[in-house]
């Protein structure tokens, strides 16, 4: 007779298993996108979707004149659809060969290949321009981003019960800190969310960037995915929600906020980090002196 397994225990395990597996799942619908085209490049070629298949499309990646970060990218997301959801090993082998695929970006030919452009500041009151034109839901959830400084999967946790109009304030769970902090929000960004809470209803637990659909229904307990809240922004105002990030510790910055200042309000841990990558000196300050 076979060991007596007791309910708790079974539903304990239930339960860790069940954790584990949702983690799981969010990393592959991060990297679905990647994933869809890497099977669509195995049909097209005829191939099987295997390791040796994603090292022909990396191969591709670099010929086609694409970013390091674009192999980078496919690599990491296309290794862990494959283990986690094809369960196949990478051999050492295999894991050896991609990693001599990368080197080839280190030859002079491909040198464009690796510069990079990261999402820039803008003028601070041309952002706020265009975000005063749009309508209620999308100006107060643009305000609100380009205030606080949140990055996307910030935003998108934010429920009503976590804003405090009274007292000017917000608490953000910050993912990568795993801890909360309070951000501070100016009257005009308040008087934005006010008049969008009214107008959809919104309330406690409901969620700040909730989900709609193409008919404009909105489904207030659901969140917005990390994917369709980059391309929102991006339709609203014509460029990525992280250049609102930037926009907001560049004027900050420029407006005589020390790096602890700055540091409060846009969560970040380390002052090293906003200096590195922050407070370069940007086009706009360069053309006063041209």
């Amino acid at each position: 007779m076979g060991e007596i397994v007791k309910v708790e225990t079974f539903l304990e395990d239930k339960k860790v298993n069940e954790v584990i597996q949702s983690q799981v799942d969010k990393k592959l619908e991060m990297y679905e996108g990647d994933f869809k085209r890497f099977k669509t490049y195995c049909e097209q070629s005829n191939r099987a979707i295997t390791f040796d298949s994603l090292e022909k499309y990396l191969y591709q990646t670099i010929e086609q004149g694409l970013k390091l970060s674009t192999f980078n990218r496919r690599a990491a997301g296309i290794t862990y659809y494959l283990e986690n959801r094809f369960n196949l090993v990478q051999s050492n082998e295999q894991r050896k060969r991609i990693t001599q695929l990368r080197s080839v970006y280190n030859g002079k030919e491909h040198a464009e290949q690796k510069l990079m452009r990261g999402q820039s500041a803008k003028r601070k009151d041309e952002v706020l321009d265009v975000i005063n034109k749009l309508d209620t839901r999308a100006r107060a959830i643009s305000y609100l981003n380009l205030i606080t400084a949140c990055r996307p999967s910030e935003m998108i946790a934010i429920q009503i019960k976590h804003i405090d109009l009274d007292n000017h304030s917000i608490s953000v769970y910050m993912q990568k800190q795993s801890e909360w902090k309070t951000k501070r929000l100016t009257l005009d960004c308040v008087n934005a969310i006010r008049k969008y809470l009214r107008e959809y209803g919104l309330s406690g637990n409901d969620y700040f960037v909730c989900r709609t659909d193409r008919h404009g229904h909105v489904y207030k307990d659901t969140p917005i995915s990390d994917t369709a809240y980059r391309k929102a922004i991006h339709n609203w105002l014509g460029f990525a929600p992280y250049s609102l990030r930037k926009t907001q510790i560049t004027s900050m910055h420029e407006n005589g906020a020390d790096l602890a200042t700055i540091a409060k309000q846009s969560g970040h841990k380390s002052l090293e980090t906003i200096t590195k990558h922050y407070l370069e000196v940007n086009d706009t300050t360069v053309d006063k002196y041209l």
